[in-house]
């Protein structure tokens, strides 16, 4: 099957309390953690993508999203029936505590939302698969680059 056009997804490392957030979405025989996010629209620029994806999912309209942190390539093998092709853009996002603790799943994609400590995020189906990041990353860690990586 050819390769689908690439699609740019946003997503926010949102930490507190040294434990980050983590959105549920996928079948229930499927689930997939993934970090809070979603799809750029045309014309729509990163921060503005990521803004408007963290208020729909989370309730996230007081994060503060920085700079880029890493970004990843998920690119199908050949051959596969999907042909999805994502870049993802992974920013950094704070948030007080306060705001955090009011999160609540707003879009009907999200089954779950949940709070993981550093330790916990290894034994977690993340996708992209970045799980061994994620546990070890702090502020200040250099930009990450992940070429291609791809979980079925």
């Amino acid at each position: 099957m050819p390769y689908r056009q690439p699609r740019i997804r946003v997503s926010g490392m949102v930490w507190c309390d040294d434990r980050l957030l983590l959105i549920r979405q996928g079948r229930p025989d499927s689930p997939r953690w993934m970090l809070p996010g979603g799809g750029v629209e045309a014309g729509e620029a990163l921060k503005t993508a990521l803004a408007r994806e963290l208020s729909e999912e989370v309730g996230g309209a007081e994060c503060r999203i920085r700079e880029p942190a890493a970004m990843i390539e998920s690119i199908a093998p050949d051959g596969h029936p999907s042909g999805r092709h994502l870049l993802h853009v992974v920013f950094q996002v704070d948030c007080d505590a306060e705001h955090a603790a009011a999160f609540r799943c707003g879009d009907r994609d999200v089954h779950e939302l949940r709070w993981y400590d550093r330790d916990e995020l290894h034994g977690i189906p993340i996708h992209p698969p970045i799980a061994s990041w994620l546990s070890q990353w702090r502020a200040g860690t250099p930009f990450a680059f992940f070429g291609r990586l791809w979980a079925p």
